[in-house]
């Protein structure tokens, strides 16, 4: 059954980057396509509500037209209203979604909660928060593991994780690359209370035999493997700029309510420091 990709079109008429991220990444899938795309009406407008939706129904066509060879497996949707969260994560409650694509708005406030970080812990299925940066001719893509723990969660996500790169690496012909970051925890490194290279050379040999195994395990041993030490929201992105990575693919534990609003995940973290295209799988806990 060929997968179903849910995309949320810029508000900006003239941005396109959530258009042309979908078409790179479904062609090569075969997936279907539905994009919707978010207005606002007021009434100031000249418009009437009906004629208002009807204009952005039109040119939301003509930008599809603009970005895809084919459109007859594309469906679009215009709602009126600006809240995104909500209607999405409702949206593929209802209706089998396999992927969300979004262009990123990044905020580092921590009153105000951005429609990523919602979307990243409410929604059940993947989402590709997309960057203003272009894929390269030659991609790498940059598979983040977590190696720290044997928990049954971690090692379904470790599993997702390397499943979603071997299809998108063989979709779009990438490279792969995989990292685990030893964690530590940044104070600890402000402080100089431990070393980053002593920690790395103490934990990497066994780490690096998990990461073998796992890769093994799942017929992946060709993958160029990084050990690296250090705290994983800042060492990861720092891992993907090293390698030029076109797209780094995550996992996120989907915790919720006002310990993940205070603290987040390394999902988020990472997210707020990468400035390329993540991919970010959910495990739900239910």
């Amino acid at each position: 059954m060929n997968k179903h990709v849910l995309v949320i079109a810029n508000t900006d008429s003239d941005d396109l980057l959530s258009l042309e991220k979908a078409r790179d990444i479904t062609f090569p899938l075969d997936a279907s396509v539905e994009v919707v795309k978010f207005v606002q009406y007021t009434e100031e407008s000249s418009l009437t509500p009906q004629q208002y939706l009807e204009q952005a129904e039109q040119a939301l066509c003509s930008s599809i037209q603009s970005v895809f060879n084919d459109t007859s497996n594309i469906t679009t949707n215009v709602v009126n209203g600006d809240n995104v969260a909500d209607w999405v994560v409702e949206r593929c409650n209802k209706k089998a979604v396999d992927l969300v694509i979004k262009g990123g708005h990044r905020s580092e406030s921590l009153f105000h909660t951005p429609c990523d970080w919602q979307l990243i812990r409410h929604l059940h299925c993947p989402i590709l928060i997309a960057s203003h940066v272009s894929w390269k001719t030659k991609a790498n893509i940059l598979l983040a593991l977590d190696l720290s723990t044997d928990e049954i969660m971690h090692q379904q996500l470790n599993s997702l994780i390397l499943s979603w790169g071997d299809t998108w690496a063989k979709a779009t012909h990438s490279e792969l690359h995989a990292v685990y970051s030893i964690p530590i925890a940044k104070p600890m490194l402000d402080f100089d209370v431990v070393d980053k290279q002593s920690v790395k050379r103490a934990k990497a040999p066994a780490a690096q035999e998990k990461m073998d195994d796992l890769l093994s395990l799942y017929n992946m041993s060709s993958i160029t493997s990084h050990i690296i030490a250090g705290p994983p929201d800042r060492m990861i992105p720092h891992q993907a700029n090293e390698l030029y990575s076109d797209l780094v693919i995550i996992g996120s534990v989907g915790r919720e309510g006002v310990s993940n609003l205070l603290l987040g995940n390394t999902a988020e973290k990472v997210l707020h420091h990468l400035r390329t295209d993540c991919l970010i799988i959910k495990l739900s806990q239910d």
